[in-house]
């Protein structure tokens, strides 16, 4: 993406509103965004959920939410929502830009973390919203659970990952991907416990510079080729375990056709 773009992907962000949640529920859905954030999604209690909303009604949670799992279904409503309605903004406008030719590394990069960005700095206050998605990684079943349902722009920004890095193995393309979802989150999560530490000795420019880093390693690990030693391990895992089309398909395969003349 050009330089040019790049500015224009720091401006003009949307305060990310409370997705018409008001009253009791949002704070109770504040005060499990930060308590489940801390203490990890089977760690934080909901009696400490309670508690850091101020509420002393003891039945408002089951009142509000009736389960743990609703409670984690709330706190991605109200901030996965704005934040992959970004996304896929940013990659509707790409896919504008570059007509029919896939998109760049930096640009897909680009589409991927931006809008966890732009919600960690530009967010008039940090939140803990990027250290409940670390925790709710660590818990693969609850991601998975939940990503069908928040993670449409995510999942198009993989989709299109195949389309520009068709000569890789598919699935060398995921764990590429993955390793990049998590090089994003926990970094964004870094730069976001810094900035509520911090206060208004945060520098907010700074933390840009660690962000286009971020895009900078993504892009290098992405367009790294695929190595001697990663084929050779392929091989080895395919004669011993049989056809792995996930990984031979492209990476191997396509090696074995004789050329032509």
């Amino acid at each position: 993406m050009a330089a040019a773009k790049k500015a224009t992907g720091r401006k003009n962000s949307k305060k990310n509103a409370p997705d018409e949640m008001t009253g009791t529920r949002l704070e109770l859905t504040l005060a499990a965004e930060k308590v489940l954030a801390v203490n990890g999604l089977n760690g934080g209690t909901l009696r400490q959920i309670r508690e850091e909303a101020g509420q002393k009604n003891e039945s408002a949670i089951h009142y509000y939410f009736g389960s743990r799992e609703a409670i984690i279904q709330s706190v991605l409503s109200l901030r996965s929502k704005p934040i992959d309605a970004d996304r896929r903004a940013m990659l509707e406008r790409a896919r504008a830009e570059a007509g029919d030719a896939p998109l760049s590394t930096e640009q897909l990069v680009r589409c991927g973390l931006m809008p966890l960005a732009r919600y960690v700095l530009d967010n008039e206050a940090p939140g803990f919203y990027l250290r409940f998605l670390v925790q709710l990684h660590v818990e693969r079943a609850a991601w998975l659970h939940f990503n069908s349902d928040y993670g449409v722009g995510t999942a198009q920004c993989l989709d299109a990952f195949y389309e520009s890095k068709s000569y890789l193995p598919t699935a060398l393309i995921e764990q590429r991907f993955l390793s990049m979802l998590f090089m994003h989150i926990n970094g964004m999560a870094a730069l976001e416990r810094i900035r509520s530490e911090k206060g208004a000795a945060f520098r907010r420019a700074e933390a840009w510079v660690r962000v286009e880093d971020i895009v900078t390693g993504s892009v290098a690990m992405y367009d790294a080729p695929v190595s001697p030693a990663t084929l050779k391990a392929i091989r080895e895992a395919d004669a011993l375990y049989g056809e792995l089309p996930a990984y031979t398909r492209i990476g191997i395969k396509r090696q074995q056709v004789p050329a032509r003349g």
